[in-house]
């Protein structure tokens, strides 16, 4: 015969039922002490997605990342092309030196005779040069030049990104009809090589007989 629990003794184990329950979750839902959480034991997918900030992350603690070193050893970063110009002889040299050849533009510079130019073809047809300048005719001034169609027949009409000036500096856009596009930008000087105005507008204060120094950036990687 079935053996019943009075209802006192009923009503006493209820009332421990409860407090166990609400106990329990009451433990569940309190803070957990970093203390008790074993190192390395908890996985990434346990996380919430999102809810890590720097306040939690230590920035100078964290590595470079690994496409950012490969872009900048290839001289690449998303498929524009950066190229350092950089002309620096110590003696005059009448011969021209390619300085820069790429996605058809072309330069050369000469250090000749106290003057330095930076000459400027193109290997393809129907491109187009424009340049702006700050040069150092007058006292220094701007200038610049504009060459429409500019191909490798138009030889007998050199652009030189120097102007015949001792120094100065010039921006300089190279397009072509597939678009590809050249931007760059160069500081020259061979001031030191007039005897007659020694330093005189010296703006790099170098002992190489002339001097350019710059930058392209491109569309292309190819000549």
């Amino acid at each position: 015969m079935p053996h019943r629990l009075r209802p006192t003794a009923a009503l006493i184990i209820g009332s421990l039922a409860l407090c166990v329950t609400i106990g329990g979750t009451a433990y569940a839902t309190a803070k957990i002490s970093g203390r008790k959480i074993v190192n390395h034991s908890i996985a990434g997918k346990k996380l919430i997605n999102n809810t890590l900030t720097g306040t939690q992350i230590n920035e100078s603690r964290l590595g470079t990342v690994p496409r950012a070193i490969a872009a900048g050893n290839a001289g690449t970063v998303d498929h524009v092309t950066v190229r350092k110009i950089f002309y620096a002889p110590t003696t005059k040299l009448a011969t021209p030196t390619t300085i820069l050849h790429l996605g058809g533009l072309v330069l050369k510079s000469t250090c000749s005779n106290g003057d330095l130019d930076i000459v400027a073809t193109s290997t393809v047809d129907h491109a187009h040069l424009a340049s702006e300048m700050w040069n150092s005719a007058q006292g220094g001034r701007p200038d610049g030049l504009h060459h429409s169609d500019f191909g490798p027949n138009s030889a007998t009409r050199l652009d030189s990104l120097t102007d015949g000036n001792a120094w100065g500096e010039t921006s300089f856009t190279y397009t072509r009809a597939n678009g590809i596009i050249l931007n760059g930008q160069v500081s020259f000087d061979s001031s030191d090589l007039n005897p007659l105005l020694p330093g005189d507008g010296d703006i790099f204060d170098n002992t190489a007989a002339c001097l350019v120094s710059g930058f392209v950036m491109s569309t292309t990687a190819a000549q």
